[in-house]
């Protein structure tokens, strides 16, 4: 792990106490009982009952366990110590049951294969330098006629400038290339769920990937695209100028013109 990889697993070490208490993350009505899974992800991924499914970069499993507490045999994968230890003891609370893989997204154990679907959401990509091993890795844990389904932050979003000087009422302005082969370092990070929390680890470096890029290394790694879909909506007020748009959604004010938000990507491994 380089310097920028250590840098952000410092951050989302510190994160994982913050979101646990944080309302953002709806832990307290999943220990209620309720599925937390966003609409947007829940409709994509569709009825995922019998299925085993492996979620790569799970942070403290709320996602993960979401998906057990709807049928399917779940597994989820991160790279921070707490967040699994956290993703274990909600499992263990509640009885929903979960096997959570403490492992680097980039190289994960061999015996991680057969899944019937692999799944990641929101915040995925733009950690990792190397979308096309990223990619390799999603292919490797699928069995043949496995399925990927990815949502997350659109690049042209990740574009536009979302520094803190930037108001509500401000023109929405690039700042950041479209495809970045070098980090975009934030040297004051902030907590996308609690903005104002306190956190040590405010170095952080990401990097945006085009949506041909991101295609191509499905491609290359050997899947067929079924679908892609940009959406007009986003989990986390990414951008300044964003509103609310419900059930934990933030969009465009109207009378904006159209700037896709996200993406949800559907793939396959032909068998």
């Amino acid at each position: 792990m380089d310097e920028v990889g250590r840098e952000n697993l410092a951050y989302w070490n510190e994160a994982v106490a913050i979101h646990l208490a944080s309302p953002f993350y709806r832990t307290v009505d999943f220990r209620r009982g309720e599925v937390v899974l966003d609409p947007v992800v829940r409709e994509g991924l569709g009825d995922v009952a019998g299925k085993r499914i492996l979620h790569l970069q799970c942070h403290f499993g709320l996602d993960t366990l979401s998906l057990a507490r709807l049928g399917a045999e779940a597994t989820g994968l991160d790279y921070s110590p707490p967040a699994i230890e956290a993703a274990r003891a909600l499992s263990s609370e509640t009885g929903v049951p979960g096997e959570f893989v403490l492992a680097d997204v980039m190289d994960p154990p061999p015996g991680l294969t057969g899944f019937d679907i692999v799944f990641a959401s929101w915040g995925v990509l733009c950690w990792h330098r190397d979308v096309a091993a990223w990619m390799r890795v999603a292919a490797r844990a699928l069995k043949p006629g496995g399925r990927l389904y990815l949502a997350d932050g659109h690049p042209a979003m990740q574009m536009m400038d979302d520094g803190r000087e930037v108001g509500a009422s401000s023109p929405i302005c690039m700042r950041h290339p479209y495809d970045s082969s070098e980090p975009i370092l934030d040297q004051d990070q902030r907590d996308y769920a609690e903005p104002e929390a306190p956190i040590t680890a405010r170095c952080t470096g990401v990097w945006i990937h085009g949506l041909g890029s991101i295609l191509n290394a499905a491609i290359d790694a050997g899947f067929v695209i079924r679908r892609l879909d940009e959406g007009d909506r986003i989990p986390w007020r990414a951008l300044p100028q964003l509103i609310e748009a419900g059930d934990g959604y933030w969009t465009l004010p109207p009378g904006a013109p159209f700037l896709p938000l996200s993406f949800m990507l559907d793939a396959v491994l032909p068998g």
